[in-house]
């Protein structure tokens, strides 16, 4: 066990520095809509989840009410119950207190980098200890460039439109994922969706999109006989 979370450690360098002009850009924002230097820190703390984040301050910044940022943060993480559905039988064994933990540090990178894991190496008991390496350091790190832009946010110019980090993230993730026709065509449909839906409110539209996406994969995958 011990090896494999050492092994998800060493496999999330190469992805995090990706994640700096991000957390610039977020720990930024979080400052210019007002927040305190303790709330900014503790935002990326305890929310971990980019778009969420990102999804608040933007409300926080548009003076929104309070609750209704929250919830549209809540409504973008409704992609996690995806997520959990797909963990459900890899994560069974696991006592409830582990299982809780597994949750709170779930995002969109470290269940692609499980779900890589378990095709190629299915039934492995030791793919949720690697996901706990990737995780932990996915996280001090990404607490940290928040930090940097919160505390050095005078150096992050506007002029430099670091928000380019966000949509290369989440294609980055998609295009490591994608082996199978299902997969191309949950990831396609998915794509078009976003776009087309992107003006409903409380960006319900990335909810629908990813249940288009879905929806599509499953269809393509009755009519090839594939498995994702």
């Amino acid at each position: 066990m011990r090896t494999a979370y050492l092994s998800g450690v060493c496999h999330s360098v190469l992805v995090i520095p990706s994640y700096l002009p991000f957390g610039l850009v977020c720990g930024l924002a979080s400052v210019n809509a007002g927040l305190t230097t303790g709330a900014s820190v503790a935002l990326p703390a305890l929310v971990f989840a980019r778009s969420s984040q990102t999804v608040l301050v933007q409300f926080l910044q548009g003076n929104a009410s309070l609750w209704v940022a929250i919830l549209s943060g809540c409504v973008i993480n409704l992609r996690m119950a995806v997520y959990s559905v797909a963990m459900a039988s890899t994560v069974r064994h696991l006592a409830k207190p582990q299982r809780i933990v597994v949750a709170a540090l779930l995002f969109d990178a470290s269940f692609a980098l499980l779900q890589e894991r378990e095709r190629m190496h299915p039934h492995d008991k030791n793919s949720i200890a690697c996901c706990a390496g990737r995780s932990t350091m996915f996280w001090s790190f990404w607490l940290l460039f928040c930090a940097v832009g919160i505390f050095a946010g005078n150096i992050v110019q506007s002029s430099w439109q670091l928000n380019f980090a966000i949509p290369l993230s989440f294609v980055a993730i998609a295009a490591t994922s994608i082996r199978s026709v299902p997969m191309a065509a949950s990831a396609l449909v998915g794509g078009v969706a976003s776009v087309v839906l992107f003006g409903l409110p409380l960006k319900l539209g990335l909810i629908a999109a990813c249940l288009a996406g879905l929806l599509a994969g499953l269809l393509a995958q009755k009519l090839t006989g594939t498995k994702t």
